[in-house]
């Protein structure tokens, strides 16, 4: 049996639909670092660059090879040399794939030395010019490593490659300017440098900004407990405190009993939230979560969902659901724009405690919130989704509204599952 609630309005909103359930059909961005963001982008940039210098040196190298190495070499030194960055080019667009671009950025390098060094083991021709198609790109190869490798090792990786691109150059190749040939690899190195380390203070920065925010975000974790302890201290002055001083004044007033019994309410209140380890029940649970979202904005819908069967839940686990949801109805307000409607499903059954704040408003892309505004991924996200079964998901696009999904599910049902 599963009993509703509706108020106002019963127009479904977007990802609202079938009385309570939600059918999301926009992608859910998930909270990444700045480091995995600019990784990321430089991954693809260097990518490009792979392309570019396949499609200008492969035909170098091809002319450079005939009559110097075997006829396998060219196809085979190309696939070394150029497939890993390629390969990584295309990770880098397929989010579920990026755990393989360390791997990949690794290749590039080991990929480069093994084109090389089977140049050196079979050459076996002669030739009146020099060989140099592997100096003219051996420089990604360090801007490349940087990306997931410290500065040094970036560093030794593009002198090893230059070196042996001027080993390629000169190999087999009669009246072989040597130190020329020194001179390019040198000047490859240097110029090549102020890259790596130009990129790497990049990714230094980028971690910087991580770490910066997450001593941000535990200020105001602390913040909020520094909220929490005030609330304490106003109650204890404002009904125990002036309980004691009016008894002290008059203790025959009639009026203490009543002044009396809600100063013990207020103090089981209390008691109540500070052991979030209290199970209540869908009853409960429902009547916090709407008195919580009715201070935010008393107008808003409600519509309720609750079966027989609903698992108590944590007093901990409701109050982090109810503060998300608060944070969501205030964002919707301040942002959704003056004519935008909102409504709020909560759900209670015995898998699944959930809380849905939706709007018909202007939407965003959640990707281009700026990594300094904490609203979203510290109210909503950090609180809900650091429960143990706790999801918290923002799902919108410019134009098409905005839901935030809070979720838990009780351990009972985590264990069967």
């Amino acid at each position: 049996m599963v009993t509703r609630t509706f108020s106002k309005s019963d127009r479904p909103l977007p990802g609202f639909r079938d009385g309570g359930r939600q059918h999301f059909m926009r992608s859910t961005v998930p909270a990444t670092n700045e480091l995995d963001r600019v990784r990321i982008s430089l991954s693809r940039f260097v990518g490009g660059g792979y392309v570019v210098y396949a499609l200008l040196v492969i035909p170098q190298m091809v002319t450079e090879a005939a009559g110097v190495v075997p006829a396998w070499y060219p196809p085979v030194g190309a696939v070394l040399a150029f497939g890993p960055g390629i390969a990584l080019l295309i990770v880098s667009m397929i989010p579920k794939w990026h755990q393989a671009m360390p791997v990949l950025i690794d290749a590039c390098t080991a990929g480069l030395i093994a084109a090389a060094a089977l140049w050196l083991a079979f050459a076996d021709g002669s030739s009146d010019h020099e060989s140099v198609w592997i100096l003219d790109f051996a420089g990604l190869v360090g801007i490349t490593l940087v990306l997931w490798r410290p500065v040094g090792v970036a560093i030794v990786a593009l002198a090893t490659g230059k070196l042996l691109g001027s080993a390629v150059a000169i190999t087999h190749v009669a009246d072989a300017d040597v130190w020329s040939a020194i001179e390019e690899a040198l000047f490859g190195m240097v110029f090549s440098t102020v890259f790596i380390l130009l990129v790497n203070q990049v990714l230094r920065m980028s971690s910087e900004l991580d770490e910066s925010r997450a001593a941000t975000e535990k200020m105001m974790a602390r913040d909020v407990a520094n909220v929490e302890l005030a609330r304490v201290d106003a109650l204890i002055h404002d009904h125990v405190l002036s309980t004691f001083v009016s008894v002290s004044a008059d203790r025959y007033d009639p009026r203490l009993v009543d002044q009396a019994r809600g100063a013990l309410d207020a103090l089981d209140s209390v008691v109540d939230h500070d052991d979030e380890t209290v199970e209540i029940d869908a009853g409960e649970v429902v009547a916090r979560l709407r008195a919580v979202l009715a201070g935010v904005d008393g107008d808003l819908s409600v519509t309720v969902e609750t079966s027989d069967d609903a698992a108590l839940s944590p007093v901990g686990v409701v109050a982090a659901l109810a503060e998300a949801a608060a944070e969501a109805t205030r964002n919707s307000i301040a942002h959704a724009g003056p004519d935008a409607q909102r409504a709020v499903f909560i759900g209670v059954s015995s898998d699944l405690v959930q809380v849905v704040v939706t709007d018909d408003g202007h939407g965003f892309d959640p990707g281009d919130v700026p990594s300094d505004r904490l609203g979203v991924a510290l109210s909503i996200r950090h609180r809900v989704g650091t429960l143990p079964g706790g999801d918290a998901a923002v799902i919108s696009t410019p134009g098409g509204g905005c839901t935030v999904r809070l979720r838990w599910v009780p351990s009972q049902a985590r264990e069967q599952s």
